[in-house]
């Protein structure tokens, strides 16, 4: 049959009046559910964006205090009274899970680290600072790790949720609409053909009737 669309490939439906609800039906539900998915899409890319900014600021944080840390560096090998390695050597993690934009990404929220033991009256007082500061900069690094996994989810959500709209808007919708188009002009051809066939049919029985 020819539709009109040329060398347009168009999924074989049902020419009826069934069909023709039910199209319209699938019409109505996918133009209701494309702007939930469009909102999605740009809640994700909004924290996306968030989350890259995230990033940017602690890559600062880190670096400066790198910088900081840079006068005490020989010192780190030099004095052997305190483990510095077990100060870094964090016990646990906590983190949380929230849903962002539909979708579950994880957060961080703190981070603990082991007592140490050691004198306060022959330790001297940079230490404690020093011990601090690489606390802060592997709180930051772990922090970023997470903000990166979180980054991670948003992109691959954000990946599928594209191509859900791009199939609504460039596919679904559009190939529901042209079937539509299909069985309304078939039962439009119909239509006239029907009112064609009764007025030839009313056309011979009036001539038969003259006739007799």
């Amino acid at each position: 049959m020819n539709t009109g669309t040329g060398d347009k490939k168009v999924a074989t439906v049902k020419l009826n009046k069934t069909e023709l609800k039910r199209q319209k039906e699938t019409l109505e539900q996918l133009n209701k559910y494309l702007p939930t998915l469009q909102l999605k899409k740009q809640q994700l890319q909004i924290e996306l964006e968030a989350a890259a900014l995230e990033i940017k600021a602690i890559d600062k944080q880190i670096t400066a205090i790198i910088k900081d840390m840079e006068p005490w560096a020989a010192l780190f090998t030099e004095y052997a009274m305190v483990d510095f390695k077990r100060a870094l050597n964090y016990t646990a993690i906590d983190r949380e899970s929230i849903n962002t934009a539909g979708v579950d990404v994880p957060v961080f929220k703190a981070i603990h680290f082991p007592t140490l033991e050691y004198s306060f009256f022959i330790t001297p007082t940079w230490v404690d600072e020093a011990i601090d500061k690489l606390r802060e900069l592997v709180t930051f690094k772990q922090k970023r790790r997470i903000i990166e996994e979180k980054r991670s989810i948003l992109a691959d959500e954000l990946r599928k949720t594209t191509i859900k709209v791009n199939l609504f808007e460039k596919r679904m919708i559009p190939q529901c609409r042209e079937n539509i188009r299909i069985i309304k002009v078939f039962l439009g051809d119909m239509e006239i053909a029907s009112i064609c066939n009764a007025k030839i049919a009313k056309a011979k029985l009036t001539h038969k009737v003259r006739a007799l």
